[in-house]
């Protein structure tokens, strides 16, 4: 594969994703095979279950917004409030909010960095993060800013890709990840970096055995983990102590 920064920065990132909002939600379906709305899914099938009273939700990275509609869709109790570095991603959640007739107060916008959140403590019952986490410069970082919003006895959901073990997955898999996606997204979106960041810093991220054990590091206590669609993507769930920090 071509060599590709994998340079973390808030202002790389949103660059990025301001540059491929246009295009990102008919890419995420057509590349994926529209998948991505079933593993959204089922990640928020899994947080309810484990976390049924969950009221108030901080979707972190919401992009354009799926995941808050997922959310949002399954649970007509649920509030979320999106959190994205990229304005250009907002706007488009917002259009998406206004066509599903689905009040701001329901599902509030914010524009702003992960790491250094403008919440206060304990303000939610839930945080979740769909693919974005990979995208953090200080994963550590997140996990103690996700922990300082969380009410205690609040739970965190990953949603994150990862790459199949089983070999005869991994191999087709990987040529379609490392060459003809690239390609295409690049093609569609007008963006040859945007596609080529992508299989390098999944291929260079950390597993989801190691994701689970970086949350145990910073206080959180794993509740559940699961592979979808053979490995190439998961989602992990932990609680906040109930004592708090």
């Amino acid at each position: 594969m071509t060599h590709v920064s994998l340079e973390k920065s808030p202002r790389r990132i949103g660059s990025m994703f301001d540059r491929i909002a246009a295009t990102y939600d008919f890419l995420n379906h057509f590349l994926s095979f529209g998948v991505d709305l079933w593993w959204r899914r089922q990640a928020v099938h899994a947080l309810r279950q484990v976390a049924p009273r969950t009221k108030k939700i901080l979707d972190v990275a919401t992009g354009t917004g799926d995941l808050a509609f997922a959310a949002l869709h399954r649970s007509p109790d649920v509030t979320v409030v999106g959190l994205d570095l990229s304005r250009n991603m907002l706007r488009i959640a917002a259009e998406k909010r206004y066509v599903r007739s689905i009040p701001d107060s329901r599902y509030g916008l914010i524009a702003g960095d992960a790491l250094g959140m403008p919440f206060r403590d304990d303000s939610f019952d839930a945080v979740m993060i769909a693919y974005g986490i990979r995208n953090m410069p200080d994963i550590g970082q997140a996990f103690r800013e996700f922990r300082r919003v969380l009410r205690p006895g609040g739970h965190v959901l990953i949603l994150e890709f990862s790459l199949p073990q089983h070999p005869l997955l991994r191999a087709p898999y990987l040529f379609y990840f490392e060459n003809i996606l690239p390609r295409l997204g690049g093609w569609v979106s007008r963006d040859v970096e945007a596609y080529r960041y992508l299989p390098a810093s999944v291929g260079a991220f950390i597993s989801p055995e190691a994701m689970s054990a970086l949350g145990a590091a910073e206080g959180f206590i794993s509740r559940r983990i699961r592979l979808l669609t053979g490995g190439i993507t998961y989602y992990w769930i932990g609680r906040c102590p109930k004592d708090g920090p």
